[in-house]
């Protein structure tokens, strides 16, 4: 048979042969380009599939551990990880063997650049706290905030902050003293120096004593410590690029507030200690950042009781409740013949005995009981008769049904210290407790980051090179 063809349709031919290739051409830089970003996608989620499971399971946020296990952070692991998904999904014959596969756009990816990594202890912590306020957000809403807040602004409003309380008992005995003094000189130049010891006297001999020998009842304290050192607040910490642009480090009144209420959640606390932690009393440490358990319980009690000693001698001061006080510090002035120190007589002994009864008041709280921010006579446990033994009654108090808890006052605590100076001890207490876990010996807050944002290049066997910027983020 013999063919033939038209000069018409042999210069068709080539104007149509033009037209396919240039079709093909087309539509393969097209496939090349839906391919690059599908693939890119699928990198980028796998890398941030790969969150920290500890994180995740003790504390509830995602972030993806840029050392994997080794305890060296490094961004080019994490660029490293996203390129070998990449190169799996662009070239899939090479993981699935399949007989006569081919691969119509040939890509290989070039190279895999970070350009930005936030690490949770960027922006002084910020990016952690942004993280702890949505998973407290996403789980409870703002309601969890409502009374750790109250309780927080009736500290700070009232002035029940503790400050400086004893330091005005103190001068306030200095001044009862050299009023003694001078005033006895004056009635007797043969004085012998003595003055009769008073309530007031008997109390303050106490106080050097330790507090935590005289609130603690019948429990056995922990002997945990850490080195503050090898922690992440006291090293030079990994540095990323802090918190993507769409992204504010959340400072309200609220959401400080939530951050609080986690804190309480997730942490331990004297009497409610966790299980396999590096601190048992871990609140505590957040609050004082000591060492030791026992260091960091002292200074909560010893903070307790300050708060504790300002609100009974407000209390106290303007209660009918002081008239044997009165009466007592007129006799004794009586006694010495300087009857116009009674006024002062009666502000030293109130003073005492407001420390007296803010003892038993932390000894209720590490008890397990509840003490009223402001008391009545009714919630009030050391009777003035007490007062220069008031050690051997530490355990008589009556039961509170509408105070407030060791709990409710770590929340004030907390407040008070506030947001910025509490999260350097909980990314403490977080990198010491999963340090504790099976592979994690070598942990490091610094090395994990909440999101990236990759450059990708990618190249053809065919010809031609692209570039791909994504972003992706733990919401």
């Amino acid at each position: 048979m013999k063919g033939y063809i038209t000069v018409y349709l042999a210069l068709v031919t080539g104007i149509l042969l033009s037209m396919f290739l240039t079709v093909i051409g087309a539509s393969r830089r097209d496939l090349i380009r839906l391919q690059i970003e599908c693939c890119t996608d699928m990198a980028m989620q796998s890398a941030l599939a790969q969150y920290h499971q500890e994180m995740l399971s003790r504390y509830g946020l995602f972030f993806v551990d840029t050392s994997y296990g080794s305890g060296e952070p490094d961004y080019h692991k994490t660029e490293q990880m996203i390129c070998s998904y990449l190169e799996k999904n662009l070239a899939p014959e090479q993981t699935f063997a399949v007989s006569g596969a081919g691969n119509l756009t040939g890509l290989s990816a070039e190279s895999v650049e970070l350009l930005q990594a936030g690490a949770a202890t960027d922006e002084n912590f910020g990016v952690l706290k942004y993280h702890v306020v949505q998973y407290m957000k996403d789980c409870y809403g703002i309601s969890a905030a409502q009374g750790l807040l109250a309780l927080g602004e009736q500290l700070a409003g009232s002035g029940y902050t503790g400050d400086g309380i004893e330091q005005e008992w103190d001068a306030a005995q200095a001044q009862l003293t050299e009023e003694i003094r001078s005033g006895k000189r004056l009635q007797d130049e043969e004085w012998d120096g003595n003055i009769p010891e008073t309530p007031s006297d008997a109390v303050q001999a106490t106080r050097g004593e330790g507090i935590l020998s005289r609130v603690v009842k019948e429990k056995k304290l922990s002997s945990k410590a850490v080195s503050a050192q090898s922690l992440v607040s006291g090293r030079k910490r990994n540095q990323g690029t802090g918190l993507s642009a769409k992204k504010l480090v959340p400072d309200s009144v609220w959401e400080n507030g939530l951050l609080y209420a986690y804190i309480l959640e997730k942490c331990g606390y004297f009497g409610a200690e966790k299980e396999n932690s590096a601190l048992d009393y871990q609140v505590e440490y957040i609050l004082h950042g000591q060492e030791s358990d026992v260091e960091n319980l002292r200074k909560t009690a010893q903070q307790l009781l300050w708060i504790r000693e300002a609100s009974n001698a407000a209390f106290l001061f303007s209660s009918s409740l002081k008239q044997p006080a009165e009466t007592a510090a007129l006799l004794i002035t009586g006694i010495l013949g300087l009857p116009e120190l009674a006024e002062l007589m009666t502000t030293v002994i109130l003073f005492a005995w407001s420390y007296a009864e803010s003892v038993k008041d932390v000894r209720i709280l590490l008890s397990g009981g509840k003490v009223p921010l402001v008391k009545n006579q009714e919630s009030w446990n050391t009777s003035f008769g007490q007062l220069l033994t008031y050690r051997a009654h530490l355990d008589d108090w009556k039961e509170s049904e509408n105070g407030m808890t060791y709990r409710d006052y770590l929340g004030g605590l907390l407040f008070l210290k506030g947001a910025d100076k509490v999260m350097p001890g909980l990314a403490d207490v977080m990198e010491s407790d999963i340090r504790k876990t099976a592979g994690n010996e070598k942990f490091r807050m610094d090395g994990l980051i909440d999101s990236m944002q990759v450059m990708i290049s990618v190249s053809s066997s065919y010809g031609g090179n692209w570039q791909i910027t994504r972003e992706y983020d733990y919401e």
